[in-house]
Formats: structure tokens, sequence, C-alpha cells
């Protein structure tokens, strides 16, 4: 007995010390050589009923790939969005809000290569531009921001940037984890829907201290961000492969709920319309950009997203701009993809095209 006694103790002797400085070099390799991912973290503002980000850290690096090979910077704001400028009551000029979900946060350029800022930089002298944009926020959440820029800015123009995965996940019974953001909630019965009011999420950074805890480790960022491991370890137990998806949604399944999906886009799109009848609206929808690299546009599943579009946005009167045709256009002339092979998000290449194409839009 002493002697399994004393030999694990000197396992822990040489064990303990060795995790210690292994865990010490990692940590030290992941901050300086290969930086790990370091978002902001986001933030529920109970006085606004806004999930944004959390004003603790004003800047930092955003990196993707298992090398860091994308590194962008952020930088959180007065209002607490990402962006490079605060904003402010404009009085001067025309005021465009751009409204979405992770393709405004845009983590993954710089904070001045998004396409809002590249819109202000271009239209300086006629308008000013400011982005709100938060990973995983719906059309639903789209119109909870709208009526909270027209609260504290009162803009003149506001652009909505749509992707697929904005109208399923705007009604509460298809996705009730998403409860802290803005949803609808059919009523089958009478046909209608209601406004949930978003409420915190306590399993969030936010409320928990060792998630806080954790989150400051730069080991733990390269493996939950870098390498994904969350999303790998939910693959393998779910057994479901990317090639089930297009546009970063389930067909099939949307497919199933397309009546439920057009109800509700229609009541948010009309919502939108009442609430800002006095103002320009611009719905600009993102492109199947995977049917477009692999030539099987006409192929696609998610088609009757765009019919749908365009006939609610003619309904309402609502300017509408649909990028597939442009970027079709683009990418058979350039062959260069909106996207990095790492990220399905817009690259600058991506951002600064969109960017253009709003620009000679609004300029006509």
């Amino acid at each position: 007995m002493k002697k399994v006694l004393k030999g694990l103790r000197n396992i822990l002797f040489i064990s303990l010390p060795t995790v210690l400085v292994l865990f010490l070099f990692l940590e030290l390799f992941f901050r300086f050589v290969i930086p790990a991912s370091d978002p902001p973290g986001g933030y529920f503002y109970d006085d606004e009923k806004m999930y944004s980000f959390s004003n603790k850290r004003e800047t930092g690096l955003f990196t993707i790939g298992r090398f860091a090979e994308i590194k962008a910077r952020w930088r959180i704001n007065n209002m607490n969005w990402n962006y490079p400028i605060d904003y402010y009551p404009v009085q001067d000029k025309k005021l465009i809000t751009v409204i979405g979900d992770s393709y405004i946060e845009a983590f993954q350029v710089d904070a001045d290569k998004s396409y809002p800022f590249l819109l202000r930089n271009k239209l300086s002298s006629d308008y000013e531009v400011f982005a709100f944009g938060k990973s995983g926020a719906p059309l639903s959440q789209y119109l909870h921001i709208s009526r909270y820029v027209n609260k504290h800015l009162n803009p003149d123009i506001l652009i909505f940037n749509m992707v697929h995965n904005d109208f399923n996940e705007s009604i509460y019974q298809l996705h009730p984890s998403r409860h802290y953001y803005l949803q609808l909630s059919y009523n089958e019965e009478q046909n209608s829907f209601s406004e949930t009011i978003p409420r915190p999420n306590y399993s969030f950074e936010q409320f928990n201290t060792w998630k806080r805890v954790l989150y400051k480790s730069a080991l733990f960022r390269y493996l939950y961000h870098n390498l994904n491991v969350s999303n790998i370890r939910l693959q393998f137990i779910v057994g479901r492969s990317d090639n089930e998806f297009e546009a970063n949604i389930d067909p099939v399944q949307m497919k199933n709920k397309q009546d439920l999906i057009h109800k509700a886009t229609d009541h948010l799109i009309k919502t939108i319309t009442e609430e800002n009848n006095e103002k320009r609206i611009i719905f600009v929808f993102d492109a199947p950009r995977s049917s477009i690299y692999s030539n099987t546009l006409e192929e696609s599943k998610v088609w009757w997203m765009y019919d749908m579009m365009k006939e609610i946005c003619q309904k309402y009167n609502t300017e509408y701009i649909d990028l597939t045709d442009p970027m079709k256009e683009d990418f058979i002339k350039n062959g260069r993809k909106f996207n990095s092979e790492l990220d399905g998000h817009w690259d600058e290449y991506g951002h600064e095209f969109v960017a253009n194409i709003l620009i000679d839009y609004l300029l006509k």
C-alpha cells in the first residue's frame, strides 16, 4: 500500500507541473503565435430589451481558422454595436441605418471594411450611415431594432439586410430558444401573430461567472471558436452533414413550413412598412452563393424565398434588391467568391461588392 501511495505521489508531482507548464505554454502560444479569436461578449440590455454587445472592452481581434488565417479588428461604440465611429444625432445629412445579423455585425472583416462603413465613406457628402448587426438576429428582431433606431436616431432610410435563416427563426414555435430576440408567436386557431417580449438567456456569459472565466482562456477560445469543436461534436452526435444544407439552412425543413413562413414574413414586412411610412425602406437579400459557385443555380431549393420576398415587397410598395443576378454576373466574369473558404460570411471583396451595388442604387 505504501508503495502504491508513493507511486501516486510521484506521478502527481511529475504530472501536475507538466500539465501546468503545458497549459501556460498553450495559453501564450494562442495569444501571440496563433491568436485565438476574441470576440466581444454579448449583452442583454434590459431597459431596451436589446441584445447587442458588452461595453466592457472597446476593441479586440476576431480570428478564423486553425492557423488564424483571417484576422479582423472590431470596435464596440458608444451604443454597443460593432462600428468604427460613435453614433450621434444627425442633423445636416440624411441618415441611413443598416440593420441585419452577423453579415452586418461583420466580424470577418475589420470594422472599417464592412459595407455600411464603405457606404458612409463613399456617400459622406450627403449621407451618414450607421450599422446595427447582431449574430443570429432574424427578421422579427430587425423590426425591434428599427423601433430602437427610430427612437434614438430617427433615420431617413432603413436598409434591412436579409439572409435565408431570417424567416423561420422569426417564428417562436420554430425556434423557441431564440427568446432573447423579438419573435412572432402564431395562434393557429385565430390565424394571427403576436409579438414576444425579448428576455435574457441566463445561460449566456453575461450571467455566468464560470463562463466569463473560461472565455478569458486563449486555449479555450481557440478550441471553441477557431476549431469550432462544439459544432463538430454536434454534427457527430446528430449525424448530419453540410451537404444537407443550402444557404445556411435546411431547405427541406424550411419548405415544409413555407405557408407559415410566408404569413409571418408578410406580417413583419407589413408592420415595418406601416411603422416607417414616411421613411425610405430597402430590403437587400443575399444570393444563394454556393449554388452560384457550383453552377447549380437553377437547381437551388431556396428560390421560393426570393419569389416570396419579391411578392411581399411589391404588395407593400417597398424597395427590394435581390443580389443573385449581380453576384452571378460578377462571379462568371471574375471567378472571385464573395467569401473566404473558411467562412460563409462576406469577406472584404463581398462587402465592397454589396456596398457598390447600394451606392449605384442610391445615387440613381
